[in-house]
């Protein structure tokens, strides 16, 4: 799929055995750890962008791309404010104050992080903690204060359109562009937009994306039980999505 749309594919091996004493991912899969080995895999190269698998880029990320990242060790968004409630108890620093940030989009400066160790400093915290947030909770307890913020349309997650708003205050002004003008959109959250409970503004990129591939006739997926549970949430959760619409214009 990758060479028909004119594009090259490189895939890297990586022993299962390095995150053994990590704390259990949870909900998660292991996958979430293979970013923090970012460093050691791509030798020779200064500068990479990761994105997770459940999200759609929607345009150019050259400006993303071009950001400078002198004394940064990395560029990402602040986490939806549910993200906060669960990490509050342990996290250990002022998180409100210097940010936790989502790992589904990182522009990365593997440069800074060979510089500072961060990989071997990273894994010494997962041997030695308990997470709820594997991969995260690390990227931030490690990194924070040295981390650059970037405009939610890199990393236009869920938050953004529920009603109401699960984002920092700082980022509500943000909000009514995004329902048009987002970059890259991060289906955060269970309601995937291959589950007809995903009321997502953006799902519509995902289908047009999936159509493209071999499994474009394959049905939506339903996290209830019964189709009258799923078109109540639908239902409801449009609803919801259509105050949060109208509210948008209210914040500055």
């Amino acid at each position: 799929m990758v060479k028909q749309q004119g594009g090259k594919i490189i895939i890297y091996d990586i022993n299962e055995s390095l995150f053994e004493r990590f704390p259990p991912t949870g909900i998660y899969s292991l996958a979430c750890y293979l970013r923090l080995c970012t460093p050691s895999l791509l030798k020779g190269i200064d500068k990479v962008l990761y994105l997770d698998c459940d999200l759609v880029v929607n345009g150019c990320v050259q400006e993303l791309w071009d950001m400078d990242l002198e004394g940064y060790s990395m560029a990402a968004l602040e986490d939806a404010t549910l993200s906060y409630d669960i990490v509050k108890d342990y996290i250990g620093y002022d998180y409100f104050k210097e940010g936790y940030m989502n790992s589904g989009v990182l522009l990365m400066n593997l440069k800074y992080w060979r510089e500072h160790h961060v990989q071997e400093r990273l894994f010494a915290y997962l041997n030695t903690h308990m997470v709820k947030l594997p991969d995260q909770d690390a990227l931030n307890v490690v990194l924070h204060g040295t981390i650059k913020s970037i405009h939610p349309k890199w990393n236009c997650h869920v938050g953004y359109f529920a009603f109401p708003p699960l984002v920092v205050p700082k980022q509500k002004k943000y909000i009514k562009e995004l329902w048009k003008g987002a970059k890259i959109i991060h289906f955060t959250g269970p309601a995937k937009p291959w589950y007809r409970e995903c009321v997502n503004p953006y799902k519509y990129l995902y289908r047009k994306y999936r159509f493209m591939t071999p499994w474009k006739n394959e049905p939506l997926k339903s996290l209830e039980d019964t189709p009258w549970k799923t078109w109540k949430i639908v239902f409801l959760r449009k609803c919801k999505n259509f105050v949060a619409y109208l509210m948008s214009y209210l914040y500055r």
